[in-house]
């Protein structure tokens, strides 16, 4: 499953939190979701408000809520499930593109 996951940074931690981010490797980064059994699918950040959006894929949304309780004294986080268009467009056409009997 994928799941979008939002967050912003609380403003106390922001110095703090740019500072660790910048001395991450990439491989360090990509650890950080691996190692709570997610992987990450993309990562986008806006710094001038210190928000931004991941797509992870799990099979366990426990793993996904591990990973944020990572970040729990850092960063505000929500997680909701998406779908690709390929998922979409399969799901509505199974249940609202039926015909009626």
């Amino acid at each position: 499953m994928l799941f979008q996951l939002d967050y912003k940074v609380f403003e106390d931690r922001r110095g703090d939190s740019l500072r660790a981010f910048g001395t991450f490797t990439q491989e360090q980064l990509e650890s950080l979701t691996s190692d709570h059994g997610v992987t990450l699918i993309g990562r986008w950040h806006s710094l001038g408000d210190g928000t931004g959006t991941m797509i992870v894929e799990t099979d366990d949304f426990s793993k996904c809520a591990a990973f944020q309780f990572a970040w729990a004294e850092v960063c505000y986080m929500t997680a909701k499930p998406v779908m690709t268009d390929v998922q979409t467009r399969e799901a509505i056409q199974a249940h609202f593109m039926q015909e009626s009997e």
